[in-house]
């Protein structure tokens, strides 16, 4: 059974290697929203480096996990033109390790099982704006049923100890939060805080930007019946958001079952270290068994901005 759930998991992460050779993202640093290493889950990181000078690419990898958003970094390195695919977990935390285990490039693994959060992983010799490219897949069969890959977001900013982590071209504040009928679907939003965290990357600390989401004074249920009321979410470096959370009691009450929108808006508020700009949404929508078939599995995709 370990076999072939490990063969699967080699199956799907060459996959994600083929999908970076045809342009996912490329950067100096990538954002990686979402990993997880929950028991029975693989996170699949793959990374390829289309630099061609030097010989060896220097990298460096900041996690950022659990509810008050800890940071772990380490470097790690790779070869021109090569391509490093590797479990996110640690084999003492779950993972399997490099996809070929021949591989000489020197992946940085994540050493705790149990946890979420975001990476983000930058090449720190060559100087370019497309030196680094990814992408990460998700198979979470044991427990969510969530398959899923996405490509690292890139920050477009050629290599130096000052633009790494820098992110503050993403400015998305304000989403239409659309949730499907809770019978059916629950509806959640993994998101992260971002801006420029070249500041608290530089000194080893949490990254604390905030960005405090409200519905704007309206929820709308699935018939486009509006009722009023204001409330507040606000999430600090990573956390999650419901539907249910930007609604008052009353509203909740009022729009049911059957679905809503929420219009919400953000407003940043300033890190102890760099800038809060927007933040970045992955959308987790879990199927329920009454949708038959269907049911027991999650979906998730990044959520579209602009209001």
């Amino acid at each position: 059974m370990k076999k072939t759930f490990q063969k699967t998991l080699i199956a799907a992460a060459a996959g994600v290697a083929l999908m970076s050779a045809v342009g996912t993202a490329s950067a100096n640093s990538l954002l990686f929203p979402y990993f997880t290493t929950v028991t029975g889950a693989q996170s699949v990181l793959t990374l390829s480096n289309a630099g061609t000078t030097p010989a060896t690419e220097a990298l460096h990898y900041v996690y950022n996990y659990g509810s008050s958003c800890v940071h772990y970094d380490a470097s790690g390195s790779m070869t021109a033109n090569d391509v490093l695919s590797h479990s996110v977990a640690s084999t003492t935390a779950g993972g399997f390790g490099k996809t070929v285990s021949s591989d000489t490039s020197t992946p940085v693994y994540f050493p705790l099982s149990g946890q979420t959060g975001f990476v983000v992983v930058s090449s720190k010799t060559t100087a370019s704006t497309d030196a680094l490219r990814g992408s990460m897949a998700i198979i979470d069969t044991a427990a969510s049923g969530l398959v899923v890959s996405y490509a690292g977001i890139d920050n477009a900013l050629a290599t130096n100890a000052a633009l790494e982590g820098n992110f503050a071209a993403i400015t998305d504040v304000n989403f239409p939060l659309v949730s499907l009928p809770s019978g059916l679907v629950t509806t959640s939003w993994f998101t992260v805080v971002v801006g420029d965290m070249n500041a608290a990357i530089a000194a080893g600390a949490n990254w604390d930007g905030k960005v405090t989401f409200s519905n704007n004074g309206n929820v709308y249920n699935n018939d486009e019946v509006a009722y009023s009321g204001t409330t507040t979410k606000a999430v600090t470096c990573q956390g999650s958001i419901t539907s249910g959370d930007l609604m008052t009691a009353a509203q909740a009450a009022s729009v049911g079952t059957n679905g809503s929108l929420v219009k919400t808006r953000g407003t940043t508020t300033a890190p102890t270290l760099g800038t809060t700009t927007g933040a970045v949404l992955m959308k987790m929508q879990t199927v329920l068994p009454a949708a038959g078939v269907y049911g027991n599995r999650m979906l998730q995709h990044r959520e579209q901005a602009g209001l």
